[in-house]
């Protein structure tokens, strides 16, 4: 376990999860902001492994799993991962979970906690979450958070017009 909230515990993630995030992320409106998800469970399996492998092995973070402790349910992921944002390397908070629990505090409450091991734990001295416009959500967790916006990005991976917001730690 990476931390735990009143609700949630943020895990790492084992192969074994490849079928229930598959499942979160054949949902096309989860999805929206996200770009297109694996094909297969089989894909998923493979991506979780190569993110242990990458992330765990070599930074010690990376994504979690959100696990609603009151039904023991893999909610979704939030945790930090590595960006590439114009030539200079950021750790960046990334959060999805199952639409299904959505709007109930789920987000907020795990990307809270993942700021809070950024800082305690892996001594991180900003933070950073790339947000598009039109995903008002998103913006409202990351303002919660304490993230604000400070400058736009013209272009981002497949992406043109995305929010860079920074919080310092």
């Amino acid at each position: 376990m990476e931390t735990e909230t009143e609700r949630l515990i943020l895990r790492r993630f084992q192969v074994s999860d490849a079928e229930r995030l598959f499942e979160i992320y054949s949902d096309r409106e989860t999805m929206k902001f996200m770009g297109g998800g694996p094909q297969t469970v089989d894909d998923e399996r493979g991506a979780l492994q190569r993110h242990r492998e990458i992330y765990y092995d070599l930074y010690g973070f990376g994504l979690w799993g959100v696990v609603l402790k009151s039904e023991n349910k893999l909610l979704g992921r939030c945790g930090i991962i590595k960006q590439e944002i114009e030539g200079e390397t950021m750790e960046e908070i990334s959060y999805l979970i199952d639409r299904e629990y959505w709007n109930k505090g789920y987000v907020t409450e795990a990307a809270k906690a993942v700021v809070e091991v950024a800082r305690e734990k892996y001594r991180l001295k900003k933070l950073i979450a790339l947000i598009l416009p039109e995903n008002v959500g998103s913006i409202r967790v990351a303002e919660k958070c304490g993230f604000e916006l400070e400058r736009m990005l013209e272009v981002h991976k497949i992406w043109n017009n995305v929010g860079l917001y920074a919080r310092m730690l």
